[in-house]
């Protein structure tokens, strides 16, 4: 793993934010060189902190930036 993995995470987010198709393991993979197990750990990060989302189109998951719906007012 990359030795700063926030600063990845942080990156990574925002590479998701701006592809709103959604973005594959393979993709986030080519974008940061990083080996596709590295990439599936840290999407895992954003998954589990409830930030990106993942929908199935075939054998490919795409991964989207969830946006905040129903925050900031009511």
């Amino acid at each position: 793993m990359p030795a700063d993995i926030s600063s990845l995470v942080n990156k990574m987010e925002e590479y998701i934010k701006k592809n709103a198709q959604g973005v594959s393991i393979q993709d986030v993979a080519r974008q940061f060189n990083i080996s596709r197990y590295e990439s599936v750990y840290v999407l895992g990060m954003l998954i589990g902190s409830g930030k990106v989302g993942v929908r199935q189109i075939g054998p490919v998951k795409l991964h989207y930036y969830k946006h905040d719906k129903g925050k900031g007012g009511d």
